[in-house]
């Protein structure tokens, strides 16, 4: 139902989703209430139907209350690393968000592209064995029968067919949440408080612009995080063109801002959006007649032709957390590490 909705704003997230609203905004939010409406009782009905099944092993389940652009894929990389290093087998299990592929099937690098599996997933899979299945259980099953050890839900939150052992749900502090309303008038997938209700940790992303912490009021544990881009040394002093297509575009142009690189033109596109051999040529072009390098991220690197890729400069997000030990200790609690 989600993707179906998302379909409607073509050209991206819609301005209307962000807190601040002009007066031609909150029309068209009002307009669009009684959708939201009838999203809510779909997605209660939905939860009522659905039947909760176990797999034997501890599933993780990152999310979000928002649709998008909070930091999610990032900590899920983060999360599996860390459970690796703990030499614990992890798989990830995802919906391959506009993949073609149903599933269950494991992503494989050598045969699988953005349009069979998504391009989350396929990031996803060159940390860890990655498993593509719209029915979660399915995917969960298949993995345990794998030999997984322990299994991350890759956006899971809303998911009521796998029982889940620990629910994170993860925040960007810049953004919130938005508007606070449901889909389609706002970008909650749920409300605020049946969120945090079910989620026992709070990841918060960079600096709490929209008072989150104070918003929970000790409900459930917050723990900070930081984002940036990490190897970027070679782009000191270069001109840049920048592009990118996720939910909230203009963060990856703040992290370039941020670490003070020349941005001489930042173009924002869809999340998810498939890039065309002719979209791409045309970014190239625009960026050696303005004497520059074209600059996005590993996720849109996805969804490019791979023979234009050698073109331009792809960067990587490095996340930090700040209360590690404290992690550790929640995976502890419930017998993961």
């Amino acid at each position: 139902m989600l993707q179906k909705l998302l379909i409607l704003f073509k050209y991206g997230y819609p301005s209307f989703w962000s807190k601040k609203n002009n007066l031609i905004e909150k029309i068209i939010i009002f307009i669009l209430f009684p959708f939201s409406f009838f999203y809510f009782l779909v997605s209660k009905i939905d939860k009522k139907l659905k039947k909760i099944n176990k797999v034997g092993i501890p599933v993780i389940c990152i999310g979000n209350i928002n649709t998008g652009g909070s930091g999610k894929t990032p900590f899920v990389i983060y999360l599996a690393n860390l459970l690796k290093k703990k030499k614990i087998n992890t798989h990830i299990v995802s919906r391959g968000y506009l993949g073609k592929l149903r599933g269950p099937i494991k992503v494989d690098l050598k045969k699988h592209s953005s349009n069979d599996v998504g391009d989350e997933a396929l990031l996803l899979a060159k940390q860890t064995d990655t498993w593509v299945s719209k029915n979660k259980f399915e995917g969960a099953l298949k993995a345990t029968l794998d030999g997984a050890d322990v299994i991350i839900l890759d956006d899971g939150l809303q998911n009521y067919s796998l029982y889940q052992d620990l629910k994170i749900l993860i925040v960007d502090g810049g953004f919130g949440f938005g508007n606070e309303f449901i889909l389609p008038a706002g970008p909650l997938r749920e409300t605020i408080n049946s969120g945090i209700k079910k989620s026992d940790i709070l990841i918060l992303f960079n600096k709490d612009e929209n008072c989150i912490e104070k918003r929970i009021k000790n409900k459930i544990p917050v723990i900070y995080g930081n984002s940036k881009i990490k190897k970027f040394a070679n782009l000191k002093n270069k001109k840049i063109i920048s592009f990118s297509g996720m939910g909230r575009p203009e963060k990856f142009y703040s992290s370039l801002k941020e670490k003070k690189l020349n941005v001489l033109k930042f173009f924002s596109f869809p999340d998810h959006y498939s890039y065309s051999k002719k979209k791409i040529d045309s970014l190239l072009k625009y960026a050696k007649k303005n004497n520059s390098i074209l600059v996005t991220t590993l996720k849109d690197k996805q969804r490019i032709n791979i023979s234009q890729r050698k073109r331009m400069v792809f960067l990587d997000l490095e996340i930090e957390i700040k209360q590690e030990k404290k992690l550790i200790n929640f995976l502890k609690k419930r017998k993961i590490v």
